[in-house]
């Protein structure tokens, strides 16, 4: 345990330290061990629903063997676990790392708490920002003010778009870390 607290310690100093001067897919690499160091994670927008990517990312972390909670204020639990209702139940939040499957607005709302409370890392997934997300992204980093790590995913193909709620008009995919960025489940199945 302490060697594991250790490793993410020294990423975390070496994320903060070396970030202008590597490389963008360098940079996602770094940022990347980052998350998966962490001791437990939580997925905001798990579900009980089969067919959500949150529930589906949720699945495929237990089936890695991580140590992961759902959270989600609208039902009880996923996967037969109980939902954690918000971040701020987290029991300890900087050595956890969190994946995020919401909607933008709510993304956002997400980040602030995370940032306030000291989450390790932030894993948006495809569809779970737009630009005042992205924004919020980019002034925590540049005041420095955040202790914690962001990574938000490319679209699965550059065409795709999304549908706010499924019912809006369609918006074009917002700019991302780049086509090396993909999302956490395609990282979790290329490394093991």
């Amino acid at each position: 345990m302490h060697s594991r607290v250790y490793m993410y310690a020294l990423l975390s100093m070496a994320l903060q330290t070396c970030a202008g001067s590597q490389s963008k897919a360098s940079l996602h690499e770094t940022k990347t061990e980052l998350f998966l160091s962490a001791p437990s994670f939580a997925v905001v927008g798990a579900s009980d629903d089969e067919t959500k990517f949150g529930t589906i990312v949720f699945k495929t972390m237990l089936e890695k063997g991580m140590d992961v909670v759902p959270i989600n204020p609208f039902v009880s639990e996923s996967q037969g676990i109980p939902c954690l209702h918000s971040l701020a139940e987290i029991a300890d939040p900087a050595q956890t790392s969190i994946s995020v499957v919401t909607q933008p607005a709510v993304s956002l709302q997400i980040l602030q708490q995370a940032t306030a409370l000291g989450i390790l890392a932030v894993w948006l997934q495809p569809g779970a920002e737009d630009d005042a997300v992205l924004e919020f992204i980019r002034n925590a980093g540049a005041t420095g003010n955040s202790t914690t790590s962001f990574i938000h995913s490319v679209t699965p193909l550059p065409d795709v778009v999304r549908r706010d709620n499924g019912t809006g008009p369609q918006v074009p995919p917002c700019p991302r870390d780049g086509p090396e960025t993909p999302d956490l489940i395609s990282t979790l199945w290329r490394r093991n």
